[in-house]
């Protein structure tokens, strides 16, 4: 474990921190939610500080993000939501993202967000955590989660809208 690893639960206030952060995890994996050839593209990718700040105010009853720092730098972040489902009287727990910066990997940070994250979950009452890694060929992040003690029950499906019927209602 890394030393003067701190992990607490963010605020507004960590907005363009965690912009920062998405936009390098977004580099790497592409911007959630997008089809590969626009999840790249520099106007998905980057997030900038204002728009964080206003999908913090708006996941704020359903997601939280906690933030790792070493010695007071960011070092990466996990996402946890937490929703309401037909199938238990208890939440739904789903980690959403999990992002190490390169410099701060091998060193136990992600575990520890892990680790925070289930007890979040089981503070909530939920029975299990969910995890879905972005990429079938992700092999790193499959043996971390594997080493976590996760499994993978299940396969997932997408379907990807056009932004015209996205924007549909």
């Amino acid at each position: 474990m890394s030393d003067g690893l701190t992990i607490r639960e963010a605020s507004s206030e960590d907005a363009a921190t965690i912009a920062t952060l998405f936009s390098e995890f977004n580099a790497i994996l592409g911007a959630d939610g997008l089809p590969e050839h626009e999840a790249f593209l520099p106007e998905n990718a980057n997030i900038h500080a204002s728009t964080m700040a206003r999908r913090l105010e708006s996941m704020r009853e359903v997601e939280r993000v906690f933030v790792a720092a070493v010695d007071g730098m960011p070092a990466g972040l996990i996402c946890l939501r937490l929703v309401p489902y037909i199938g238990q009287d208890v939440p739904f727990a789903e980690v959403t993202q999990l992002y190490v910066r390169a410099a701060f990997k091998r060193q136990g940070i992600g575990a520890a967000l892990i680790v925070v994250a289930e007890h979040a979950a089981r503070q909530a009452g939920a029975t299990c955590v969910h995890i879905i890694t972005g990429a079938v060929d992700n092999d790193d992040a499959q043996a971390f989660y594997r080493a976590q003690g996760y499994t993978m029950p299940g396969v997932e499906f997408v379907k990807f809208f056009s932004r015209e019927t996205a924007s549909a209602r």
